[in-house]
């Protein structure tokens, strides 16, 4: 989660880069995003630790899996309000003029920053994967394990 609210802070910081992304773009990263987080969320809620007979173990990897729903939520929750945000306010916040004269214009733009933290997003539901395969093959090692000892 401390990942997340940093890149977000960052995204912010990239706000500053003089680019404007279209608004379908941002639509469809969005939309990646929702499936991203569908599809993680019906690998997490398939999860079953019946076969594992260890409570102790069973424990930790519930505690594991845990932890990755919970990340899933939060880069949504995070995203959702983003995205949510910048459809809202579009227009009013197209672009904040930071400094502005004859000389030099700086500014910052609402969707460079919502596109930075949607592209953050889907790096780390990929990475929420690669730890829900993780936790799958250490369950399988953990049952195959338990069925040597007997």
């Amino acid at each position: 989660m401390k990942k997340t609210i940093i890149a977000a802070i960052i995204c912010m910081l990239v706000a500053l880069v003089p680019m404007q992304p279209t608004e379908m773009t941002l639509n469809i990263l969005y939309g990646v995003i929702g499936v991203l987080f569908s599809v993680g969320m019906s690998l997490i809620i398939a999860f079953n630790s019946s076969n594992i007979v260890n409570p102790d173990l069973k424990v930790q990897l519930r505690g594991n899996m845990h932890k990755v729903r919970n990340n899933f939520l939060f880069i949504f929750f995070f995203c959702s309000l983003y995205y949510i945000g910048f459809s809202l306010l579009k227009d009013e916040w197209k672009q904040i003029d930071i400094v502005k004269n004859e000389n030099m214009h700086f500014y910052c733009t609402w969707a460079m920053s919502v596109l930075s933290f949607l592209v953050y997003s889907v790096i780390a539901l990929i990475s929420n994967y690669i730890q829900i395969q993780q936790l799958y093959e250490d369950i399988e090692d953990k049952i195959h394990q338990e069925k040597n000892c007997k």
